[in-house]
C-alpha cells in the first residue's frame, strides 16, 4: 500500500519502515468487525450489556491513529447469550437505524480520516420451534452497508447436523454478507476426546461407557477410541472407535458443505483474532480446507469490544517473534497475532486480494459485488421484490 504514513501502529522514529508493518498494512486496511456503545443495550428489554464498549467517535480517533482507512461497526442486537427474533419497530431495531443516521453524519463532517460504515452482527440460533433463524428483520439488514452472522449462544452447538443447519440458514439470507467467528466453540481436533464425550452426553448408555473408562483411567483404550492407538480384539472399544471415526467424518463433511455454500452465495469467512490460534492445529486444518475454495474471500478481523482488548491475546502462542519498535505493549500483541495469521495464509497461497478488509478499494468491491447479488437474488425469486423502506419512530 504505496503513500501511506510511517506513523500507524505508533512505531519509534527508529523503526520508520520494517518489514512487519510492509506485511500487516498488504493485508490489514481497517476493521470490519467492533462494537461502540450502540452495542451496549441492556436498558432495553432483549438487549445484552457489553463491557467498556467506547462511542464511535474514540474508535474513529483509534483508527486514525492506527492510520487504518476504514472502521465498520457490526453491533450486536438482541442479547447473544439469549438471542430473539425482533421486528422492524422493536427499539434495538431502531437503534441499528439511529445508528446509521450518526454514521452517516460523522463521515459527512470529514473530521476523520478513516471512513465509518454501519453494520451489524445478527445471531445465529434456533427458534423454540427448532428453526434455525437469525435475530434481526431482513428489511432492517437490508438498510446496513454490511451484516455479520454469527452464532454465539445456540442449542447442540457440537451436533454436525445443527452447525450446518445453523450456518447455511444464515449463508442461504441474502440480506447476510459475512458469517461470523465461525470456528468458535466447535472445533474439533484430530484426537478429540473432549468434543467426542460432550457430544454423546445426549446419549446416557454411551454417556456412561465413556465416564467409566474415564473414572478407571482406562487411558491405553481412551487412544484406541480415538485412534492414537491400535485398535486391541475389543468390541466395546471397536464400536466406541467406530462412533468417533463417523462423528469425525460427518464433522468434516458439513464443513465442506458449508464453505461450498459460501463461496456460491458470496459470503466472506471470517478469521476472527480473538479465538484463532495459531499453535492449535484446527485452526491450521479449517483454514486448508477453506482455501481451496478459490472464489472464497475472507474477512480478518480484532472483534473490538474494547479498546483494551488486546493485551488479553496471549502471546506465548505466537509462532513469530514480537514486532520490534512499537510502543504500546498491548498493540504489539494484536500485531502478533496478525502476523501470524498471515504467515499461515502466505504459507497456504492466499494473497491479500482476497481479503476483503485489506484495503478500503477491496472492501468497497465487496460490498458492491454484493449488492448485485441480492438484485439478483429478487429478480430471480418469482413474484419477490426488494424488500421495502423502513420509517424510524419517532
Amino acid at each position: 500500500m504505496e503513500g501511506k504514513k510511517d506513523i500507524g501502529f505508533e512505531i519509534s522514529n527508529k523503526e520508520k519502515n520494517p518489514d512487519w508493518l510492509k506485511k500487516v498494512r498488504e493485508y490489514y486496511g481497517g476493521e470490519v468487525h467492533s462494537h461502540s456503545r450502540w452495542s451496549n443495550r441492556g436498558e432495553i428489554e432483549g438487549g445484552g450489556k457489553e463491557r467498556i464498549v467506547h462511542n464511535e467517535t474514540r474508535l474513529l480517533e483509534y483508527a486514525d491513529k492506527l492510520d487504518l482507512d476504514f472502521v465498520v461497526f457490526s453491533e450486536h442486537a438482541s442479547d447473544p447469550g439469549s438471542p430473539v427474533e425482533l421486528s422492524e419497530s422493536h427499539p434495538i431495531c431502531q437503534s441499528l437505524l439511529r445508528e446509521k443516521q450518526g454514521i452517516d453524519g460523522i463521515n459527512l463532517s470529514g473530521k476523520y480520516k478513516a471512513k465509518a460504515f454501519s453494520a451489524a452482527e445478527a445471531s445465529i440460533f434456533f427458534d423454540k420451534n427448532g428453526k434455525a433463524v437469525i435475530d434481526l428483520p431482513d428489511i432492517v439488514l437490508s438498510k446496513l452497508v454490511l451484516v455479520i452472522a454469527s452464532r454465539h449462544a445456540i442449542a447442540e452447538q457440537r451436533e454436525p447436523a445443527k452447525i450446518k443447519e445453523s450456518f447455511l440458514a444464515a449463508i442461504n439470507n441474502p440480506e447476510v454478507d459475512i458469517i461470523g467467528h465461525p470456528d468458535r466453540n466447535i472445533e474439533f481436533y484430530e484426537y478429540d476426546w473432549r468434543y467426542f464425550k460432550k457430544y454423546w452426553r445426549k446419549d446416557p448408555v454411551v454417556k456412561q461407557e465413556l465416564e467409566e473408562l474415564e473414572r478407571n483411567e482406562k487411558w491405553d483404550e481412551i487412544k484406541q477410541i480415538i485412534g492414537k492407538k491400535e485398535l486391541k480384539d475389543d468390541e466395546q472399544i471397536k464400536e466406541l472407535n467406530r462412533k468417533f471415526l463417523e462423528l469425525k467424518e460427518g464433522y468434516w463433511q458439513v464443513w465442506d458443505e458449508i464453505l461450498r455454500t459460501m463461496e456460491e452465495k458470496g459470503k466472506a469467512f471470517e478469521i476472527n483474532l480473538n479465538s484463532f490460534n495459531p499453535n492449535k492445529k484446527f485452526y491450521h486444518s479449517l483454514l486448508e480446507r477453506a482455501v481451496k475454495y478459490e472464489d472464497l474471500n475472507f474477512s480478518i478481523v480484532f472483534d473490538f469490544h474494547n479498546l483494551k482488548q488486546l493485551g488479553s491475546l496471549g502471546s506465548q502462542d505466537s509462532t513469530v517473534e514480537k514486532p520490534e519498535g512499537i510502543k504500546n505493549p498491548s498493540r504489539a500483541k494484536g500485531v502478533q497475532r496478525l502476523l501470524d495469521l498471515i504467515n499461515i495464509l502466505e504459507t497456504l497461497g492466499v494473497g491479500s486480494d482476497r481479503i476483503i478488509n485489506s484495503s478500503i478499494e477491496n472492501l468497497q468491491e465487496f460490498i458492491n459485488k454484493r449488492d448485485e447479488q441480492r438484485k439478483f437474488h429478487y429478480s430471480e425469486k418469482s413474484g419477490d421484490k426488494e424488500l421495502g423502506d423502513i420509517k424510524l419512530m419517532s
